[in-house]
C-alpha cells in the first residue's frame, strides 16, 4: 500500500478492545504515535506488536493531551490526522485523501465527514469534523473533554467519511456520559475552556455553544432539540436506535444542566473523578522515545 505524508496522532487508554480494528484501518498512514494514559488491559502490548510508536503520560485533559502532542511528538510528515481511539477510517476517507495528496493541496486544515455508531449501528448522524492539519498549522481547546481544534489559514472539506463507533455497549457509554458531564459543568462554572463566546448566529462553534448553553433551558428547548435531533440528523431513518440515541442525547444536556445547577447552588465542586487506568508500563518507561520526551517522568518513575 501506497503510504499518504500522514502522520495519525492517537490518545489512548484502556483501547484493547479498539485498537486492532483501528490501525487495520490507518494502513495508509506514513506514521503513527499513541499517547497513553496508562490502560490496564493489552493498549500497550497492541502498539508494541504493531510497530506503533507510543509513550505514556499521565491524563490531565484532552485539550492539553492533543496539545502536548502537536507540541512535543517529533512527527517528520508535513501532514498530521487526529483521531480517537474509538474511531475508524473508512474506505471512502482513504480514498479521498490518496486524492487530495495526488497534487498540491491548496488549505492548511481539512474537515471530513464524522459518522456516529450506536448500539452497534451506523447512524443517519453526521457532521463535519476538522482532523486533517499542516503540521505547525493547528492547536487545540484548553478543554478537558469535547476538545475542537483552530487553524491558522484557510480550511477545506474532504468529503471521506470517518466513523465513530462511540462506546462498545451502553453501560460503557453511560460510563463515559457520567464522567463527561462532570467535566463540563465544573468546567462552566470556572469558566475554562471556552476561547468562543456563545452566539445565535456567531460561527459554527458559537451556534453549537449558544444551543447546549442557552437555548436548551427556554421554555419548549427540549421538544425543538429533540425535533432536531430527530430531524436534522435524519434520526428518525434509524428506527428504534435513531429514537433511543435522541432521547439520550437530550437526557446528556439534561444531565449536565443539573450538575451544573448542583454546584452553583451549594458552592462546591466535586473532586473531579478521572477513568480508570493503571500503571505506566517499564517496556515503554525504558524505551529511548520515553527518555527523549518525558525525561523528567522517567527519572522520578525510577526513584519510586
Amino acid at each position: 500500500m501506497t503510504k499518504l505524508p500522514v502522520t495519525v496522532l492517537i490518545p489512548t487508554l484502556n483501547a484493547e478492545a479498539h485498537l486492532p480494528e483501528l490501525l487495520d484501518s490507518i494502513a495508509w498512514a506514513e506514521d503513527i504515535f499513541l499517547v497513553d494514559s496508562r490502560s490496564l488491559d493489552r493498549t500497550v502490548d497492541i502498539a508494541l506488536e504493531r510497530g506503533v510508536k507510543i509513550v505514556q503520560r499521565p491524563f490531565t485533559a484532552f485539550g492539553d493531551t492533543i496539545q502536548w502532542m502537536l507540541d512535543v511528538l517529533p512527527v517528520k510528515t508535513p501532514w498530521l490526522f487526529i483521531m480517537a481511539q474509538d474511531e475508524r477510517s473508512s474506505a471512502s476517507l482513504e480514498t479521498e485523501l490518496a486524492k487530495l495528496f495526488r497534487g498540491e493541496p491548496d488549505c492548511d486544515g481539512y474537515t471530513v465527514l464524522w459518522r456516529l455508531w450506536f448500539m452497534g449501528q451506523p447512524l443517519h448522524a453526521v457532521t463535519k469534523n476538522l482532523r486533517l492539519f499542516r503540521k505547525g498549522k493547528a492547536e487545540v481547546s484548553p478543554v478537558l473533554v469535547n476538545e475542537h481544534f483552530i487553524v491558522r489559514g484557510k480550511t477545506g472539506r474532504l468529503p471521506g467519511i470517518l466513523e465513530h463507533k462511540d462506546s462498545l455497549n451502553l453501560y460503557d457509554w453511560y460510563e463515559k456520559q457520567n464522567l463527561y458531564t462532570t467535566w463540563e459543568a465544573a468546567e462552566r462554572i470556572q469558566g475554562k475552556g471556552r476561547e468562543e463566546e456563545p452566539r445565535l448566529f456567531g460561527n459554527r462553534l458559537q451556534r453549537k455553544m449558544f444551543f447546549k448553553r442557552f437555548f436548551i433551558r427556554l421554555p419548549g428547548g427540549h421538544l425543538i432539540q429533540f425535533l432536531y435531533y430527530l430531524l436534522k440528523y435524519g434520526a428518525w431513518r434509524d428506527g428504534s436506535t435513531g429514537l433511543a440515541w435522541v432521547r439520550l442525547r437530550l437526557w446528556v444536556h439534561e444531565v449536565g444542566t443539573l450538575k451544573e445547577r448542583e454546584m452553583r447552588r451549594t458552592g462546591v465542586i466535586p473532586k473531579l473523578p478521572s477513568a480508570r487506568h493503571g500503571d505506566f508500563d517499564p517496556r515503554i518507561m525504558e524505551s529511548e522515545l520515553q527518555k527523549q520526551l518525558l525525561p523528567e517522568l522517567c527519572e522520578t518513575w525510577k526513584k519510586r
